[in-house]
């Protein structure tokens, strides 16, 4: 009974066969279709950590089961044959656990480590992004806002100026009809005071005449 194989190889299937003697078999990944020529764990382990089709979750599920201890074998008996015991005696002697022979392999949990730190990175930096995208954006609508209200204080300035030189022009007109009409009046008084002169004076000399 050999060893169970591991976990790795559930994500991959036989592309090539392997050749007796000369090569390791070519494996397809199930998740991009990608093949992984003479396949090795580490080839496969290799590809998977870059593998575009390899989702969040199935990748959590891979490296779970990666570090997952894999099942003791049951005990094998085998034959003790020694001077002074019979044939018969059989000794149970216990494989050693498969995580004892199996270490794990270094720089996994880095590589998943890495993995996360690189995910972090990339969100940080999206992140980033998006708040300098924001920033400017709303940096624009203030200098829009700003030219808008500049406009709107020079418009508003003009209307007032406008105004102002419309009240000064009506008061200007007001003072020179004012003006005039004193002055008719003055023309008036004084075309009647000498009418009164004229007619006092031949008044006058009228009852000068009738006395001679």
């Amino acid at each position: 009974m050999g060893r169970p194989p591991l976990p790795i190889w559930k994500e991959f299937r036989t592309a090539v066969p392997a050749e007796e003697g000369k090569r390791r078999a070519d494996m397809e990944c199930r998740h991009c279709r990608t093949v992984v020529k003479n396949a090795r764990p580490t080839n496969l382990l290799r590809h998977r950590v870059g593998c575009p089709g390899l989702t969040d979750d199935v990748r959590l599920r891979v490296e779970e089961a990666d570090d997952r201890p894999a099942p003791a074998p049951a005990p094998i008996r085998q034959s003790a044959v020694a001077a002074g015991h019979s044939d018969e005696e059989e000794t149970v002697v216990e494989r050693p656990h498969a995580s004892e022979s199996r270490r794990p392999a270094l720089g996994k949990r880095s590589r998943h480590e890495n993995g996360d730190g690189g995910n972090l990175e990339r969100l940080a930096s999206q992140f980033t992004e998006k708040i300098a995208e924001v920033i400017e954006c709303q940096r624009r609508e203030l200098q829009l806002r700003r030219e808008e209200l500049e406009f709107q204080r020079e418009s508003f300035a003009t209307k007032m100026e406008d105004k102002r030189r419309a009240r000064e022009e009506e008061r200007q007109a007001r003072r020179e009809q004012r003006e005039a009409d004193r002055q008719e009046r003055m023309d008036l008084a004084r075309i009647e005071n000498e009418k009164n002169l004229a007619f006092l004076k031949a008044v006058m000399e009228s009852s000068g005449q009738q006395r001679k």
